[in-house]
């Protein structure tokens, strides 16, 4: 223990967090796929919370983009299909500077236990929350391209600007059982 972890004699006690989207947690704000089972649908809300209870982390939910700006139900989208919506990129930057000054308040004025961010965790295939794994074109011309969705770029700016570095991970909502392997690597 070095003398930046004591707190009057005492070591500090550090909170993990997860910060993630919030489909993640409340699947029924993502635009509701019917063909699929509705086991597919429901999200990875169990799994999440077992893993932080088992962790002892914490958890934190960003706002949805697409759901705040549009509802349900919506058609599908691709990153420049929502980027061509008249107010959608200020929209998106509007709740970005918004989450990002929330998490650094919650660092800032957590003293004991302090609060660290291991991650955000964002949707891949997401148009706004995609990590590695975005829609691109317009209609038949849909592809998947390894970069940012829009959200998640804005976010990632707006905590660069706070001085709050943190990994940012994808994960496939039709692969639930691989978000526990991804989250266990970061501790």
């Amino acid at each position: 223990m070095n003398s930046t972890e004591k707190l009057k004699g005492k070591a500090m006690y550090e909170i993990p967090i997860l910060v993630v989207s919030h489909c993640i947690l409340n699947r029924s704000t993502r635009w509701w796929q019917r063909e699929k089972p509705i086991e597919k649908n429901r999200g990875m809300t169990i799994r999440i919370l077992n893993i932080a209870a088992r962790l002892r982390m914490g958890i934190i939910q960003l706002p949805c983009p697409e759901f705040t700006f549009c509802g349900n139900p919506r058609p599908p989208r691709t990153k420049d299909e929502y980027l061509e919506l008249p107010g959608f990129r200020e929209h998106c930057r509007k709740l970005a500077e918004e989450a990002a000054e929330e998490l650094m308040n919650l660092i800032k004025n957590a003293k004991e236990p302090r609060i660290k961010i291991l991650a955000v965790i964002g949707v891949e295939r997401s148009p706004t929350c995609g990590v590695k794994c975005t829609p691109v074109g317009k209609g038949s011309f849909k592809r998947y391209v390894e970069e940012e969705g829009i959200f998640i770029r804005m976010l990632n700016e707006s905590l660069k600007k706070r001085e709050i570095y943190v990994p940012f991970i994808g994960v496939d909502l039709d692969e639930p059982e691989k978000i526990a392997k991804k989250i266990s690597r970061l501790l």
